[in-house]
């Protein structure tokens, strides 16, 4: 469906366009421009700026009601008043140049001038520029968005409440939410590796490792660390398999798992066993403190399994005469 404002603004300038049409007529056929000595030394200037404004309405009206459908389609739509200012800016920069290079000879100079001017400026608001262009990166590529999780190499984690033309606004979260927020200038996302813990989903892959002594029966340990584990994730996992079956997925040969997967390392004074399960991003804390307490109390009621720790064992054997 054709945006009204748009149709409205289109019979709007033609409208303009027609009226100048007839009044330029109307003034070339009855030489009113003879009593109007300066607008007939200058008309053809003023017709071409008229022009060149009226143009650059039509330009700017087709081009933002498409950019509002790009950013409507993305569901970002909150973002495209800023973005849309910025592009008007620049379009009616350009027009500005043109008008000028039209209406003097000396263009070249002018020019010259101007880019001096603009090469200073780009040096001395050298990291306004960059972050002006890592905002611009963040509307096109979107590699996050409000409300996701997101972590950025030598800065940390937190969640994304909000995003202008100069920074990004995270509240900082250690696992949990520390209370502090982080301000991180745009230019970041060029140079720095971020990490995405919810995008497509906040369902992500976590472990928890239990090692146990060479003594104890391993076999009884990998069943009872499945089971805590399953205890508390595994219905949620099986309802995720469900999902994903008929899903269309990011990685498309990603392996989908409903049940929790246990890993066994040997190490050079215990046996290693750890669970793998997919968890909410939001609740990792939560969750990993329920699978340990249940492996924990799982384990207390197990004579031969016994949890290794850093310790000295000595061994007597008396000598014999």
């Amino acid at each position: 469906m054709i945006n009204k404002n748009l149709i409205f603004n289109a019979k709007f300038l033609i409208k303009i366009i027609i009226l100048l049409s007839i009044l330029y007529y109307l003034g070339t056929t009855l030489n009113i421009y003879q009593y109007v000595p300066i607008f007939e030394i200058y008309s053809d200037k003023v017709i071409i700026l008229v022009v060149l404004f009226l143009g650059t309405l039509i330009f700017l009206d087709i081009s933002l009601e498409l950019i509002r459908k790009f950013f409507e389609k993305k569901g970002e739509l909150r973002d495209y008043p800023m973005f849309a200012l910025v592009f008007k800016y620049i379009i009616w920069f350009i027009s500005g140049l043109l008008a000028i290079s039209l209406l003097y000879r000396g263009i070249g100079s002018i020019i010259m001038s101007l880019g001096l001017i603009g090469a200073a400026l780009t040096f001395a608001l050298q990291r306004p520029i960059m972050n002006f262009a890592g905002w611009v990166h963040l509307i096109l590529t979107r590699p996050f968005k409000i409300n996701d999780r997101i972590y950025i190499k030598d800065v940390g984690m937190g969640d994304v409440y909000k995003i202008d033309t100069m920074h990004i606004y995270l509240k900082e979260v250690d696992k949990e939410p520390t209370g502090r927020n982080l301000t991180i200038p745009n230019a970041y996302v060029l140079t720095n590796a971020i990490t995405n813990y919810t995008k497509g989903s906040s369902y992500v892959w976590d472990n928890v490792t239990v090692t146990i002594t060479y003594e104890s029966n391993w076999r009884k340990a990998e069943k009872l660390v499945f089971e805590a584990c399953n205890e508390v994730v595994g219905d949620m996992m099986q309802e995720l398999a469900e999902v994903w079956k008929n899903k269309p997925r990011l990685f498309t040969r990603a392996k989908i798992c409903d049940k929790p997967i246990v890993r066994i390392k040997l190490l050079d004074s215990s046996i290693e066993i750890k669970v793998r399960y997919l968890v909410d991003a939001f609740e990792w804390a939560d969750i990993k403190t329920k699978i340990i307490e249940n492996i924990l109390t799982k384990f207390e009621k197990e004579k031969d399994v016994e949890i290794a720790y850093p310790h000295l064992e000595v061994i007597y054997r008396p000598k014999e005469e």
